[in-house]
């Protein structure tokens, strides 16, 4: 059976069932793709879009097999470890922990993916794959202890980069915006290194589980949560300043401080809410401690 013949025998051997499964499988986020044998037949949008090919006939001129697809790195599932007929088959025998693979968008982004192999009808297969690049990525850096700033106890700046996607996913499925307040110990080096700890547990004793608390500088911390409007940022940041000073942390009143504040605009990146949050932070005085951008 050639696979012109699977196309037209999947969407005319029950034409509803057809629509039906086509129109499920495009409601799902994970990229799902369904294969006769080991070779691909449908795409949900989700795959399309991934990819930016329209067609299986497109990707099989462009790619040939889906397995070409993985990227060839020895963490990760590919072409490598398995003949090209039975590599669903090596790859549905990997322990679920371990079944990852790794696909490039047409963006040339990586991302990894855990995958789900169910075999419902003979010669016939649903692969999904689900996104868990963000969940990777932290669980490396912990596992090689790189998100916790030792001397602070705050994130490091590098976790928060590398993880700050899925900050930004959480904003769009809480329909918030992201808040974000930098803040300076305006301090000595001594007095810095002598209550750099004491200021940071002031800072998450006084702020929710959700948000984040970085150490971007030597003596700037980065506060990131979400928020819904530009007037709330700055109320929780004055309020912030005010109780970082209480029991039992009243040795912090000697550390002069400084913030500032911004709000995310529509669709804008994190990067370019933090560059507005230190031009606010540069523009706040001893007079007036917080700045909002």
């Amino acid at each position: 059976m050639s696979l012109s013949e699977n196309e037209v025998y999947l969407l005319t051997e029950d034409d509803v069932c057809s629509k039906l499964f086509q129109s499920a499988i495009d409601t799902q986020s994970n990229l799902i793709v369904l294969m006769y044998q080991s070779t691909p037949i449908l795409f949900n949008k989700a795959f399309q879009n991934f990819t930016n090919i329209p067609t299986v006939k497109a990707f099989l001129r462009e790619f040939g097999s889906l397995v070409n697809r993985f990227v060839p790195h020895d963490a990760y599932f590919h072409a490598g470890k398995a003949d090209p007929d039975t590599w669903i088959t090596v790859l549905q025998n990997i322990p679920e922990s371990d079944r990852i693979v790794s696909m490039i968008n047409y963006r040339a982004e990586p991302y990894a993916f855990s995958v789900t192999i169910e075999s419902p009808v003979k010669d016939y297969t649903i692969i999904s794959f689900a996104d868990i690049s963000q969940d990777l990525i932290k669980r490396i850096m912990i596992e090689n202890d790189v998100s916790i700033d030792k001397e602070s106890g705050a994130f490091n700046k590098d976790y928060f980069i590398h993880t700050s996607k899925s900050f930004q996913n959480a904003a769009e499925f809480n329909e918030k915006s992201i808040g974000i307040t930098m803040i300076e110990m305006n301090s000595s080096d001594s007095d810095t290194e002598k209550y750099l700890h004491d200021f940071s547990s002031s800072i998450k004793c006084n702020i929710r589980q959700s948000d984040m608390l970085v150490r971007w500088e030597k003596k700037i911390f980065m506060l990131a949560y979400l928020i819904d409007s530009a007037d709330n940022a700055m109320k929780f940041s004055r309020k912030l300043l005010g109780v970082m000073r209480e029991e039992p942390f009243e040795n912090l009143k000697t550390i002069s401080m400084r913030l500032g504040t911004t709000i995310q605009t529509k669709d804008e990146e994190i990067s370019d809410i933090i560059s507005r949050a230190e031009t606010a932070l540069k523009q706040s005085s001893e007079s007036s401690p917080t700045t909002l951008l």
